[in-house]
Parts: C-alpha cells; sequence; structure tokens
C-alpha cells in the first residue's frame, strides 16, 4: 500500500468514526430528553424503558448498551443536575467571597429562569428531588457539604447567618425551598398564585431571614 492511499483510507476511518460518535451523541441526547418528557407526562413509576425508546426513537436494545435500566438512566439524569447546580454555587461562590446575599440572589434568579426556559427538565428534577429512591454519590454529597461550609463561614463572617444554622437546615433553605416554591407557584394549586415580578426579592429576603433564625 502507498503512503498517499494509506493516508487517505486512515482519514476516512477518522471520519467515519467522528460520525459514529455524534450519532451517539444525538442518541442518548434524544434518550435524556425522552425520559425527563415520559416521567414528567406519566410519572417515574408508570414510565418504562420501551416508551422512553420509542419516544426517542432508538430501540430497547441501543438503550441497554447505554444504561443497565430505567433507575440507572434516572440516576445519571440526576447527577448531571446536581452536577451543574454544585458548579454553578461553585462558581457564584467565587465571585462573591465576601457576602451570600449576591449568591442567594442570582441562584435564585436562575432557578426561576431555568424553570421559565426549561420547564420540563425543571418539572423533572422536582420530581426526583421529592422521590427516596434518587440520591446523591457520595463524592457529590461530599461536595455539597464543602461548599455549604464555605457559604456558612462567609454567612457568619458577614452576619448574614446565624452560628448556631445547620448545614441540614442551609441546605434545605438554600436549594430545596426556592425549587418547592416555584413549582407549587407553577402548579396554581390554591388558585391564588398570581404572576409576580417581585418572586427573586421575595425569595432571597425570605432565605436571609431563616438563615439568621
Amino acid at each position: 500500500m502507498n503512503e498517499h492511499l494509506f493516508i487517505y483510507l486512515y482519514s476516512k476511518i477518522i471520519v467515519i468514526q467522528i460520525m459514529a460518535r455524534k450519532i451517539d451523541e444525538d442518541k442518548i441526547n434524544r434518550i435524556k430528553e425522552s425520559t425527563m418528557k415520559m416521567i414528567v407526562d406519566h410519572g417515574i413509576e408508570a414510565t418504562t424503558i420501551a416508551m422512553i425508546a420509542k419516544n426517542a426513537n432508538v430501540s430497547g436494545g441501543y438503550l441497554y448498551r447505554i444504561y443497565s435500566g430505567k433507575h440507572d438512566l434516572i440516576n445519571d439524569l440526576y447527577s448531571e443536575k446536581i452536577v451543574s447546580l454544585l458548579n454553578e454555587l461553585e462558581f457564584l461562590l467565587a465571585l462573591n467571597p465576601t457576602t451570600i446575599e449576591p449568591i442567594i440572589n442570582a441562584f435564585v434568579r436562575n432557578r426561576i429562569v431555568y424553570s421559565i426556559n426549561e420547564s420540563i427538565a425543571s418539572k423533572f428534577y422536582y420530581q426526583l428531588l421529592h422521590n427516596e429512591n434518587f440520591n446523591l454519590t457520595e463524592p457529590l454529597k461530599l461536595k455539597n457539604i464543602g461548599l455549604l461550609e464555605i457559604i456558612k463561614r462567609i454567612g457568619i463572617q458577614s452576619g448574614e447567618i446565624s452560628k448556631d444554622i445547620s448545614l441540614f437546615k442551609l441546605h434545605y433553605h438554600l436549594l430545596i425551598y426556592p425549587v418547592d416554591f416555584i413549582n407549587l407557584k407553577r402548579k396554581k394549586a390554591f388558585g391564588l398564585e398570581q404572576s409576580q415580578d417581585d418572586d427573586i426579592s421575595y425569595l432571597t429576603n425570605n432565605i436571609l431571614k431563616l438563615l439568621k433564625m
């Protein structure tokens, strides 16, 4: 085989491999989007791998090549979301190393924007947040605790957080409470939930008050 032919064939193989990876990435993205939609529409228990595969336009066999089952797939999506949230907190901490008010304000704002722009993903995350079958991995738990400890230290030093507050309460008030508020309001469960322009300041001020108790 001459050198030019070898280079030509080698380049063709590389192109084919790149295209195959791109196809796989597209399929995996469709599977993830399908999983979120099926669970939001039908609930976690009623959703099946067959439903997810059909909606994603992939075969069940292909899906099982990537994930061992529904629980594995959902856990992967949940972990991705938690990683994204913790990375966001890490970034906000780097921008605001001496006060927590702008961190809380930006975090709340981002949750509201996310619920509007990524409605399905937001509802999916909310369901998992209150499902005992899906938990953080140990590395994510440790990262979460580490970030909360930094936020607590900054808040105590700035006088924005009570020195007696537990990490559990800090976790709830900062990471769970705004998500619960946004989703309860979105459901319009009581017919009282009018559209408000001050949700960001309302939630930020409430969280700051709770953290000083």
